[in-house]
């Protein structure tokens, strides 16, 4: 939620991408003895819209938890027009282990990829912040009570990415395969 000074609500964004099995039970229907197996499960209905957070200073994209790993998601957050993305994320099932590092490190990508700073807090750490470079500006330690603040500069041009999403992936798999073809034709033509 993005509230106001007063306490108002101005935006809501409801969280798109469930983790399986966490905050819902996949095939359910078709699988019905998964019920049993997964007790205590959470079973959320998924958000739908991918809702952009005005603010005088910025526009937020905001990310709940493992969201901030799947690049075409994020994308379309940017690509709607958010220049600053917020990702909230509760790491403390990780545990001790390189899970929150590697957590982190993919908000990294998503900074690059789109060339959006990132504003990451976490509730077992690691929160911190990420300029549009992916230079980490300041971050907490794992496990460590922390403040932090930044200054931070909302992204003012899209990334190639943001813009034309996965397309020079495509070309890259699309000459690839035109390479093979063509070679194969000339090992049969010989």
């Amino acid at each position: 939620m993005l509230l106001s000074p007063d306490g108002r609500t101005l935006s809501v964004y409801d969280k798109i991408h469930l983790v399986p099995y966490g905050e819902y039970v996949p095939l359910r229907k078709l699988l019905p003895f998964v019920e049993k197996l997964t007790g205590g499960i959470g079973d959320f209905m998924p958000g739908k819209e991918r809702v952009v957070m005005d603010t005088p200073f910025a526009t937020i994209g905001n990310l709940i938890c493992y969201e901030i790993i799947f690049p075409n998601l994020v994308r379309d957050f940017v690509h709607n027009g958010a220049n600053v993305l917020v990702t909230i994320t509760n790491d403390a099932w990780f545990g001790n282990t390189s899970a929150p590092y590697q957590h982190f490190g993919t908000a990294i990508f998503r900074a690059v990829e789109n060339r959006v700073p990132v504003v990451r807090a976490a509730n077992t750490g690691i929160s911190g912040f990420i300029d549009s470079k992916g230079r980490v500006l300041s971050k907490s330690d794992i496990f460590a009570e922390a403040v932090l603040t930044e200054g931070i500069s909302p992204a003012n041009k899209k990334s190639f990415y943001s813009q034309h999403g996965d397309v020079f992936a495509f070309l890259c798999v699309g000459g690839t395969v035109l390479m093979f073809i063509r070679n194969y034709i000339s090992k049969r033509e010989k």
